[in-house]
């Protein structure tokens, strides 16, 4: 039950006692006798993108209060609130009453939808700014659309609009410069617009109007006289499931875009009788920002990478086309005027050649909390910034972790390197002392021969005969017995 409808059940005991008996209790019960799945699906089906909820049985589920969620809570209220007399404000509960609860939610908590439509010239780089905005303001998954977006997110729906869409496109794609029709593409943005996140988060529409009669289309609402009662809106059969089939006639006929009639004096007065248009307050953007941007800049920005035509003839066309419709020199208003006129927005002009991104994001941040900043429960400037020095220190230390481990890495590298080197070196002394032993080896090869041929036979015999005298002084006795035989020695020299 709403929390007014308690406090004027309390006001009505206390102004004006019931005539019959309430009891001890008060019991504020609203009409709509509605289970907590039905409301939480209401919720999720008003406020959020339709999903189905899912329900998942008690005795498949353990949570601390599952007792209690499982309580039958609808009652029958006190006496008062049975009257016919009683001042309901919400007799019928929260699902029937959310735009009501929804608006006092937002007022009360300072919730504020950011609607926003920002133009600009074909590679103008709107879509950078757009999507910084969106993350700024509009949460996760933000509602940042362009009229392609808007396009193709209407073909996947697999209604019979969605059939009829994608053969129109299909069609528009072999005449280059031909647009759907103006009813069409006002009809296709105004339902993403009145959608649930539109309606309560807001959004961005980027590229769109392009021109002051798409604006007019899209934002104004017949105004119905006094007396007149509103027509309902009758259930469109595009929103009914493609099924496939034979084709419907007169789906094969091609729709033309009206030619705008021709001003003459006589019309210049206004009519009197003529039907009142007003701004459709729901949907209507309350910023409007324009960028401006030189033709060479804006095709510089399409080769680096931003969104734009394709080719440098579909760049032309399209070039020409925003400058005839925002840019004319007879004085015909453009898209901006239509906003200003109208809605009396201020239009946040902006020369992207001359600003840089930072100080243009900064201008649209100055001109989107010039009427209070947003709360919508986002991050608070202290916690975006504790968060952003929090991924600095981070990054810091990423790369300080980085550099450490590439500095391992490195020493790591010419320890082995070393190690090799000093293997290499190891092996190749090696080789060397081999080398060495080989060369002196081959060297001493004829004092060898030498020493056998002429010494080692006397002193073989001269050591035999110490051995078998064993004399006191061996020594001598060798001396003596080399002495002796000298001759013996000198006789075999080779002749030199």
């Amino acid at each position: 039950v709403h929390v007014r409808d308690v406090a004027r059940l309390v006001r009505t005991v206390q102004v004006k006692p019931p005539e019959q008996e309430i009891g001890k209790y008060l019991l504020a019960v609203d009409r709509s006798r509605l289970t907590q799945a039905e409301i939480v699906q209401g919720i999720v089906d008003r406020i959020s993108k339709p999903t189905p909820v899912p329900v998942v049985p008690a005795k498949d589920t353990e949570v601390e209060y599952k007792g209690t969620l499982q309580f039958d809570m609808i009652m029958t209220p006190s006496a008062p609130m049975m009257s016919k007399n009683f001042p309901w404000w919400s007799r019928d509960g929260i699902v029937a009453n959310m735009d009501k609860v929804a608006a006092e939610f937002c007022k009360w908590r300072q919730l504020r939808p950011l609607k926003m439509v920002m133009m600009g010239p074909p590679g103008c780089g709107s879509e950078l700014l757009c999507s910084k905005l969106a993350e700024r303001y509009l949460h996760a998954d933000p509602p940042h659309f362009t009229f392609d977006s808007i396009v193709e997110d209407a073909m996947k729906t697999g209604t019979v609009g969605a059939h009829k869409l994608k053969k129109k496109v299909k069609k528009l794609a072999a005449n280059p410069g031909k647009k759907l029709p103006l009813a069409v593409r006002t009809k296709l943005v105004q339902k993403k617009l009145n959608s649930n996140v539109c309606l309560f988060r807001g959004y961005i529409l980027e590229g769109y109007p392009t021109s002051y009669d798409e604006a007019n289309s899209l934002f104004l609402e017949q105004v119905p006289e006094e007396g007149e009662e509103e027509v309902e809106e009758e259930e469109d059969e595009d929103e009914q499931p493609y099924e496939g089939g034979a084709e419907e006639e007169g789906e094969e006929e091609e729709e033309e875009e009206e030619a705008a009639p021709e001003a003459n004096e006589e019309d210049e007065e206004e009519d009197e009788n003529a039907p009142k248009f007003a701004l459709k307050k729901t949907i209507a953007p309350e910023f409007v920002v324009r960028l401006s941007s030189a033709p060479e800049a804006c095709k510089q920005r399409i080769f680096e990478g931003a969104k734009g035509p394709s080719d440098e003839k579909e760049f032309l066309m399209k070039t020409a086309e925003y400058r005839k419709a925002n840019l004319t020199q007879d004085g015909s208003p453009g898209t901006a005027d239509f906003f200003s006129e109208q809605g009396g927005t201020k239009v946040l002009e902006i020369d992207v050649d001359n600003t840089s991104v930072d100080d243009a994001f900064q201008s649209l941040r100055v001109y989107v909390e010039s009427k209070g900043q947003y709360f919508n429960y986002l991050k608070s400037e202290m916690t975006r910034c504790s968060e952003q020095e929090k991924q600095v220190a981070e990054q810091e230390k990423a790369k300080d972790d980085a550099e450490k481990a590439a500095k391992l890495e490195q020493a790591a590298e010419e320890q082995k390197l070393r190690e090799a080197t000093q293997k290499q070196e190891q092996h190749r002394r090696q080789r060397l002392a081999e080398d060495d032993t080989a060369l002196l080896e081959t060297q001493v090869l004829p004092l060898r021969q030498y020493l056998m041929a002429n010494v080692v036979p006397t002193l073989s015999e001269g050591l035999a005969e110490i051995c078998k005298e064993q004399p006191e002084d061996p020594i001598e006795q060798l001396a003596q017995y080399l002495f002796a035989h000298a001759q013996d020695i000198q006789g075999s020299l080779p002749e030199l």
